[in-house]
């Protein structure tokens, strides 16, 4: 495994794909200006049967493999969705990559926001490579107070204080 974890490589096949996302949960934090390590990417993808069709196929296409022992196409079916919601108690789907070169993927299967809402009130960040659209500074901070753990109080301190820091435009 090497020293660098790829995150834009994720980016890149979903956006060839077309799919819409929005990057939440740590990566979206270290984007929005906060240090911090995380080892996942936390995406809400829109939640239509084409577009999560889409995401599914082209992480699949990539080489990730879900972690569970299901039919991971099934994440494009809202009543499976729900009956995993029901059954296993699952909030994301999550993939990894057996090359150990990217980080896991999880990709909520609800979210308590409305899509659009989330989307709409994103923001475009350009990187490197390509490009994503990360949570707004609120939408992360009412996920992170939903959750409720150590790390996401921390990263609710340290988000307001960007927030206080930056200058807006």
């Amino acid at each position: 495994m090497s020293d660098h974890v790829d995150f834009e490589s994720i980016f890149e096949c979903l956006n060839a794909a077309g799919v819409r996302y929005v990057v939440v949960g740590g990566v979206a934090v270290v984007l929005r200006g906060v240090d911090r390590i995380t080892a996942d990417v936390d995406l809400v993808v829109e939640l239509t049967q084409s577009n999560a069709t889409a995401a599914i196929e082209a992480l699949l296409a990539a080489g990730f493999h879900a972690k569970i022992p299901v039919d991971p196409r099934g994440f494009a079916d809202p009543d499976i969705r729900r009956r995993w919601i029901a059954d296993k108690g699952m909030q994301v789907m999550n993939f990894w990559d057996p090359s150990g070169e990217r980080p896991d993927v999880d990709l909520f299967v609800d979210y308590p926001l409305d899509f659009e809402s989330l989307y709409t009130n994103s923001d475009a960040v350009v990187l490197q490579r390509t490009h994503c659209r990360i949570a707004s500074a609120e939408h992360l901070i009412r996920m992170k107070q939903a959750a409720g753990r150590d790390k996401d109080i921390s990263d609710i301190k340290a988000l307001n204080d960007c927030e206080r820091i930056q200058p807006k435009p």
